[in-house]
């Protein structure tokens, strides 16, 4: 974690201390915030609780940390005691898909054009006996074109101060995109994924908005690792830069979980977090003619490139949308990783990744570029 100057930290507080006392003056409650709390050894939650915050996250990955909510005054007490290392502010995060048309009905089966550009729908492999694990808005768990491949589930976003686990359902339609193009049933009706018949895990992190705390999506990512998945897909990002959130993606990497992000949806710009992270595979997003989206973020951290324009996949209530993004993008990568994976048995996380990397088709200028990464993702890698 980003080491804060305990006692700097304590002396700029003072000020926001001075002013939540004066604002208790006039009747107004103490003002609260959001933090990872780093720990010099086990993380302690009864001595959180004895200064009065309340502890939102524990983790498996990081035992040491733990995400709190705190007054600032008690927050300044906490960074005295000498077993607590120092904190940072919980960040936003938001989905990276870039609009939302109307629903359709559900249509007699196509195969999206960005499943078939990457040669998808050519490949001998389906995804069986590999899980992947989608960390978003949740799912809607009775569409047709997913269902027999949920396999299970858990929320992380909270209403008040509860959170209830069972609500994972999708409530903005963005997660049920993403699982569409991972692993929409190869059937009569609407969409086929890249691989259709890997088994999906949902990890409700995002709320109907679209947006949450870089929090949640740790402990989603938590969650992914112990219901053993394989890949875990984000289609989402933030600005801001949180060392625990980075050293929960390594130890997720470390864990043998290959973990795919999106880049981002605002050209020119850096990489978003959590893709820029070295753990994670960064992806950008093309358009059917093998250029780069006019929205896509690029970087050198951009590993892959995938379709990510016009894309065509599940919707809310059994519904079909075609939305762009490099939300979109980014389980296509996740897709044919499951197809790699189910393919290479024996291969471990690093060589799955090198997998991808390799086989990759090379876009824009020769070799790896900011833009493409080192190309077009590739299904069809034997």
């Amino acid at each position: 974690m980003k080491r804060f100057t305990v006692i700097l930290t304590i002396l700029l507080l003072v000020f926001s201390i001075t002013a939540a006392a004066a604002g208790n003056d006039n009747g107004n409650a103490p003002e609260k915030v959001r933090v990872f709390l780093e720990f010099n050894g086990k993380a302690n939650p009864a001595l959180v609780h004895a200064f009065g915050g309340n502890v939102i996250h524990q983790f498996d990955l990081l035992d040491n940390v733990l995400v709190i909510e705190v007054s600032e005054h008690s927050l300044a007490g906490l960074l005295r005691n000498p077993n607590v290392v120092g904190y940072e502010l919980d960040a936003e995060v938001h989905t990276m898909g870039k609009s939302k048309p109307i629903p359709s009905p559900p249509p007699a089966q196509e195969t999206p054009w960005g499943v078939s550009r990457i040669g998808a729908d050519q490949s001998i492999q389906s995804g069986a006996g590999v899980k992947v694990c989608i960390v978003d808005t949740g799912v809607d768990k009775d569409h047709s074109d997913l269902q027999a491949n949920i396999v299970g589930g858990k929320n992380f976003v909270a209403k008040g101060r509860s959170v209830d686990v069972n609500k994972w359902d999708d409530d903005n339609g963005h997660g049920t995109h993403v699982a569409g193009t991972i692993a929409a049933l190869n059937n009569d009706i609407g969409v086929v994924g890249v691989a259709p018949e890997a088994s999906l895990l949902i990890a409700k992190v995002l709320n109907s908005r679209g947006s949450g705390y870089m929090s949640d999506v740790v402990a989603g990512v938590d969650f992914c690792v112990q219901q053993g998945a394989d890949v875990i897909s984000m289609s989402l990002g933030t600005s801001s830069d949180v060392q625990s959130v980075h050293d929960a993606m390594d130890a997720a990497f470390a864990n043998g979980v290959l973990l795919v992000a999106a880049a981002g949806n605002e050209y020119a710009s850096p990489v978003i977090f959590p893709a820029a992270y070295g753990s994670v595979v960064a992806v950008s997003a093309t358009d059917s003619n093998d250029n780069l989206a006019s929205f896509s973020n690029v970087g050198a951290e951009v590993e892959v490139a995938a379709p990510g324009v016009g894309i065509l996949s599940t919707w809310l209530n059994n519904g079909y949308n075609t939305i762009s993004g490099t939300s979109m993008a980014t389980p296509h990568v996740s897709g044919v990783a499951a197809l790699a994976i189910q393919s290479h048995p024996g291969f471990d996380v690093n060589e799955i990744r090198t997998l991808l990397q390799t086989t990759a088709n090379d876009l824009g200028e020769a070799g790896r570029d900011n833009s493409f990464g080192f190309g077009l993702v590739d299904a069809l890698f034997e």
